[in-house]
């Protein structure tokens, strides 16, 4: 009835409310692996017209309250674990003002390799590509391809000091 009412905006509400998201997904379209553990709220954005963008592999855990833009393709591969808050970012747009002409429209997908782990609040921006049992660390934002295996961090809270530039 909501998809009926409302198209796929609708269903991407739906994930905002539910808990277990992987049934809703593999309903409208994205491919989700089984043992796959997907908790809401989901936020997706940018389907045209159902999750077919979406692939998620077998094992994978996806914690809660994950952006996911689906103007291009976003892979998970097997066994990957998303962190909470993390964001999947497939384009960049700034709009139709005079920026426009500085920084056009940008878009491409992410594939994440098998076995790979995704810390809390990592941003994966578009075009980039995480190799198979990679580890990213809380915070990250992930511009470039990652290699297989590599670990990435991101720079630790330390204290203000006196002479420190805010």
């Amino acid at each position: 009835m909501v998809y009926l009412r409302d198209g796929i905006e609708g269903i991407a509400m739906e994930l905002r409310r539910t808990t277990d998201c992987a049934p809703l997904l593999r309903e409208y379209g994205a491919a989700v692996g089984e043992r796959a553990t997907i908790h809401g709220p989901l936020h997706v954005m940018n389907a045209a017209g159902d999750f077919s963008n979406l692939t998620i592999g077998h094992d994978v855990y996806i914690g809660t309250d994950v952006l996911v833009d689906l103007a291009d393709r976003v892979t998970i591969g097997d066994y990957v674990s998303l962190g909470m808050r993390s964001n999947l970012i497939t384009s960049f747009d700034v709009g139709a003002g005079p920026l426009k002409a500085r920084r056009p429209r940008k878009q491409g997908a992410i594939a994440i390799g098998a076995a790979t782990y995704i810390g809390t609040s990592v941003t994966v921006l578009h075009g980039v590509t995480i190799g198979e049992q990679a580890t990213i660390g809380a915070h990250c934002l992930i511009r470039k391809d990652v290699p297989p295996g590599a670990t990435m961090i991101s720079e630790q809270a330390r204290e203000f000091e006196a002479g420190d530039r805010a």
